[in-house]
């Protein structure tokens, strides 16, 4: 007939037929006939591959033709307390959040929703995180749960509306922070370094200092680290900062210099005992360098070339007075022992020889023996 318009409708479509601008049915797959005078019918196909419904005219309309609509699509609502995970032939599709309304196409697919609630269990299960790891919805609920993975040797403390709620060993963990607020503070607990660095100190005589040190510590408490501090690591730093202004300026810079242990014991016992009650450990306090100004490293230098000069007049005067005493004494045993005397001529002897190229000897061997050197005394 004229009149009559032939729909045909695929297996992954549905078709919302509009007379006067009005819904009056939708069509499931097949083919459909349908009466048109005046062109006053309107058909709309929809590809239903997706089945949900996100435009937003259609959701108007399911919800203004209720009973119409109430085969067709499947509604799913969610409290402000409640999420939802919705599964398609079994396999994970998507999430709803929680006080929404999404509605979907039904279609040959079998559809599932499991509603959750977040209030009553605040933990993300390892399944769950999996599944949304694995799919686009991960980046949809970037703002619905907080997901944090605590490695080997640190510490999380799980915060849930600014109160401590416990400890967290490693592991990956995930909370939902629908309506609350998540905060995981990851606390290291292995030994870290801290460098105390470009301190101008005075010292008791007023001698100005420059002075770094190096110290070592380790997390002990993190709950009471973190809850007792608001940033522990600048608490020891001005813990160890003070601890050095009070030991450098209560010494001289001779106390200093002489013995730079003594400021690494003060220091660590200062620092040490106060720190231990918020949790920190200092392992070990060092003092790297202590730097002087320039016109005192100059009269320093000086002082100590004056130091070295004197101490080498002192072993020189006493070189020079033990020579004498050697030869004195040597002298005299030679005066009271004729063998040693000539033990004596015959070294002489011996050193001449090495100088001259030859030596005439008369008298022969005796000559050599006897006559050749002599020491008169």
């Amino acid at each position: 007939m004229i009149f009559r318009k032939r729909i045909v409708i695929a297996d992954n479509e549905r078709a919302m037929v509009f007379r006067d601008r009005q819904l009056v049915s939708i069509l499931g797959t097949g083919v459909h006939y349908i009466t048109d005078f005046l062109s006053r019918v309107k058909v709309n196909v929809f590809d239903v591959t997706d089945p949900e419904v996100k435009n937003i005219q259609i959701r108007t309309l399911i919800q203004a033709k209720a009973e119409l609509c109430e085969q067709y699509f499947t509604e799913v609502s969610t409290t402000e307390n409640e999420l939802a995970l919705i599964y398609v032939d079994g396999r994970f599709s998507t999430v709803v959040a929680p006080q929404t309304q999404k509605y979907f196409w039904n279609t040959a697919a079998k559809m599932q929703a499991k509603i959750l609630d977040v209030a009553e269990k605040i933990e993300v299960s390892q399944e769950i995180m999996t599944l949304l790891a694995k799919s686009m919805t991960a980046s949809v609920l970037s703002k619905g749960m907080v997901v944090r993975e605590i490695m080997n040797k640190q510490v999380g403390l799980l915060f849930i509306d600014g109160q401590f709620e416990r400890v967290l060993k490693a592991g990956k963990y995930g909370f939902w922070n629908f309506n609350k607020s998540i905060v995981i503070e990851v606390v290291e607990t292995r030994a870290q370094s801290m460098e105390i660095s470009g301190q101008e100190i005075l010292t008791k005589d007023k001698v100005s200092l420059r002075v770094n040190l190096s110290a070592s510590f380790k997390v002990t408490d993190a709950k009471a680290a973190v809850s007792e501090l608001s940033d522990f690591k600048q608490f020891l730093y001005t813990e160890l900062q003070l601890a050095l202004r009070k030991t450098i300026g209560s010494q001289t810079l001779d106390a200093l210099l002489t013995d730079k242990e003594s400021i690494d014991v003060f220091v660590n016992r200062q620092v040490a005992k106060k720190v231990a009650q918020f949790g920190l450990s200092l392992l070990d306090v060092g003092v790297k360098d202590i730097i002087l100004p320039g016109e005192m490293k100059t009269i320093l230098n000086q002082v100590v070339e004056a130091e070295k000069a004197a101490k080498a007049n002192i072993i020189k005067r006493r070189e020079e007075t033990a020579a004498p005493r050697s030869l004195l004494n040597t002298a005299k045993l030679m005066d009271e022992s004729a063998t040693l005397r000539r033990l004596k001529e015959l070294e002489t002897l011996e050193k001449i020889a090495d100088k001259v190229e030859s030596l005439t000897v008369f008298g022969g061997m005796e000559g050599i023996i006897k006559d050749s050197v002599k020491i008169n005394i």
